[in-house]
């Protein structure tokens, strides 16, 4: 997709220095746009955009669950409200599918909603959890360093 056919492109701002999850933002960055140009593109046909709609709720759902599974394994305390936050995002993108199938055409707040929900969920509550995660995967001082290296 050309720079100028995006909405939003992947910044080095956005890494969770975890790049399965890094990858998997990528791709629901990749189909935001794709929704971006079938919202813009007037001669978009509407079992095409309803293909793309569906595709962006299928990984949705894939990669919150992949992340909450992991949130869960590392005991994340704020895990209910990351997943009250997914289940909102998934029901709005849910909303949209229902509408979209009805005939109506996709407009400029779900894509403006679809883009900043994300960008804002990444760089606050992901970035949250993945700073928690490595707080606990690695000590924080010199002799906790050494007594993990000696004790495995």
């Amino acid at each position: 997709m050309a720079a100028s056919q995006q909405l939003v492109a992947w910044s080095d701002e956005f890494s969770l220095n975890t790049p399965e999850i890094d990858q998997q933002h990528q791709q629901l960055i990749e189909l935001i746009n794709h929704i971006w140009t079938a919202t813009i593109d007037q001669q978009h046909n509407k079992l095409e955009t309803l293909r793309i709609v569906y595709a962006l709720e299928r990984y949705t759902v894939t990669h919150f669950t992949a992340e909450e599974i992991f949130m869960r394994e590392i005991g994340y305390p704020k895990f209910a409200a990351h997943k009250q936050a997914h289940d909102h995002f998934v029901a709005r993108i849910r909303l949209e599918k229902a509408r979209v199938a009805a005939g109506e055409r996709l407009n400029l707040d779900i894509v403006h909603y679809l883009k900043d929900w994300l960008i804002n969920h990444i760089l606050v509550a992901d970035k949250d959890y993945t700073t928690e995660y490595a707080k606990r995967a690695a000590p924080a001082t010199l002799l906790g360093k050494f007594f993990k290296k000696i004790l495995g």
